[in-house]
């Protein structure tokens, strides 16, 4: 089920664009590992469509091919193991990218309308929801600051990030 878009509409859609084109000037452009690196390219082009006309689901579906049939893990004692992606992949790589797109593009559209603020909101039903992503739910952030922290680093840990991680099923909407 894909995530549930409040603001997705084409000024929405044409800032998340930006974004994306903003990436890929600057050569910042993440393309997750469990792509298959000659499939980089096609990738991006259905990221991009999805951005313009569809949305998460649509990348979920497109996206299944590209991917490699296996990952090496960390094993509990240290070491690496080959093994199978898990069911998901494919959901979990076009939300979260998809869904960190459409945040940016949002967040740049409350500074441009002169709105100080976006409000977090669960974007997908969870029958058990992370303590921490329940906590988040209905929070307001500073669109700016929120732009600023998910144009950085992907792949950084920051446990204070509260938006922009994979799985969460948090977005966020205008106020």
């Amino acid at each position: 089920m894909p995530l549930t878009y409040e603001n997705l509409d084409p000024t929405t859609r044409r800032l998340a664009l930006d974004e994306l084109d903003r990436d890929e000037e600057h050569d910042r452009v993440h393309v997750p590992d469990r792509i298959r690196p000659e499939a980089r390219a096609q990738y991006l082009n259905r990221l991009r469509d999805a951005l313009r006309y569809y949305d998460d689901r649509w990348l979920e579906e497109h996206v299944d091919e590209l991917l490699v049939e296996t990952e090496t893990r960390r094993t509990k004692s240290g070491g690496q193991a080959t093994a199978r992606l898990p069911s998901g992949a494919a959901r979990m790589l076009a939300e979260g990218d998809f869904n960190r797109y459409y945040m940016r593009g949002l967040a740049r559209r409350s500074i441009d309308e002169g709105r100080a603020v976006v409000e977090i909101y669960r974007a997908r039903l969870s029958l058990e929801p992370r303590a921490s992503s329940e906590g988040s739910e209905g929070m307001r952030v500073p669109a700016q600051q929120l732009l600023d922290e998910l144009r950085g680093d992907v792949l950084s840990p920051d446990p204070d990030r509260r938006l922009g991680k994979h799985n969460s099923g948090l977005s966020v909407r205008l106020v």
